[in-house]
């Protein structure tokens, strides 16, 4: 089964240490509980990677750009 992690989106290797969190999912008129399951690291994730073909974060936007109907 593969395991994604909640908190960073990356999956969670078989050796590595996990959270296993419950949910309930829904309750059936018997009363039994149908459970939903989701995973966390236990140790801090690492921060995810930018794809190849992703630009990088270069900041807030800066209005003296002057870019779009209206410059000064």
């Amino acid at each position: 089964m593969i395991m994604i992690c909640e908190r960073c989106c990356a999956p969670i290797d078989e050796g590595e240490s996990v959270v296993r969190l419950a949910h309930i999912d829904h309750v059936h008129p018997d009363g039994s509980v149908t459970w939903v399951y989701a995973y966390l690291h236990v140790d801090a994730c690492v921060a995810p990677r930018p794809a190849v073909h992703e630009r990088p974060d270069t900041g807030g936007w800066d209005a003296a750009r002057g870019i779009g109907g209206f410059r000064r």
